[in-house]
């Protein structure tokens, strides 16, 4: 059997604008002829806001008084703290055959592979049967406040709680899927970032209490993010007989995302880096 050729890219932790915008350059760029899995994290800790969410939902003071990033999505849903997760992307250029399925079906396939890596460390995953698809641009504004008080349809639940949220978006030159696998409790933080009455923060508490779950519980466990790394890996070369190189972005990649990083930049709180 002929295996398809991936390229894997583990980036260090880096602030939320430039994460968004190197997901942004892999899959609009046009530099890579293979589809891409990359696996990163933010740092410092960030919140992420779906394409069409407004900036006024989240308080910019509370952040900066935290050390918190907010930062833009290229895609669409509600608000995430990144904090205790791995969050990976996959893009998938214009040229490449599965960038000719429909956007529920690849959804659904790279949500094949997320399970089948988190089974390996004895989750039970599940996936959800949502009245809604996946948070795709095409559809307007986000699903409400917090993308991880609600379940999308094929959305990666365990005993019916969301442990993985992903948002697609497609380009003219490629496609883009990233998602956060939660470790942790962290995101629960995002409650005290929402700008919103108390009303209505008990109100998301509350769904983000009863509507989702973490790997930590999953599995009964602490999980280590290089064992999810480790399984995901498994996952996607399992299910669909891929054959990862390992890789980094290219110079033409890193320029672009430079370039194209203010316009995912929301509110920063951090000390300038090099990110290469």
């Amino acid at each position: 059997m002929i295996k398809m050729q991936w390229r894997f890219i583990e980036t260090p932790p880096s602030p939320g604008d430039w994460n968004m915008a190197l997901d942004a350059a892999f899959s609009r760029g046009g530099f890579c002829e293979t589809p891409t899995l990359r696996i990163f994290n933010w740092q410092p800790f960030c919140i992420s806001l779906g394409y069409h969410q407004e900036a006024e939902e989240i308080n910019l003071a509370a952040c900066a008084a935290a050390g918190i990033d907010v930062a833009r999505r290229p895609t669409g849903g509600g608000a995430i703290f990144h904090a205790q997760e791995v969050t990976y992307s996959v893009s998938i250029p214009a040229e490449h055959a599965w960038y000719k399925f429909l956007p529920l079906e690849l959804y659904r396939r790279i949500s094949e592979a997320l399970a089948r890596g988190l089974q390996c460390l004895g989750a039970s995953v599940t996936f959800a049967r949502g009245e809604f698809p996946p948070a795709v641009i095409s559809e307007g504004r986000g699903l409400g406040l917090a993308c991880f008080a609600s379940s999308a349809r094929n959305e990666i639940l365990c005993k019916g709680k969301k442990l993985v949220g992903s948002a697609q978006r497609r380009f003219r030159e490629g496609v883009l899927q990233h998602g956060s696998i939660l470790l942790g409790p962290q995101h629960r933080r995002l409650i005290d970032f929402l700008a919103a009455d108390q009303a209505l923060r008990r109100v998301e508490q509350k769904r983000l209490m009863e509507y989702t779950t973490t790997l930590e519980d999953a599995c009964r466990r602490k999980v280590d993010a290089h064992e999810v790394i480790t399984v995901l890996l498994e996952g996607f070369q399992e299910t669909f007989s891929i054959q990862f190189e390992s890789g980094h972005a290219l110079p033409e990649e890193l320029e672009l995302a430079a370039v194209w990083r203010e316009r995912y930049r929301v509110f920063m709180n951090y000390q300038e880096a090099s990110l290469c």
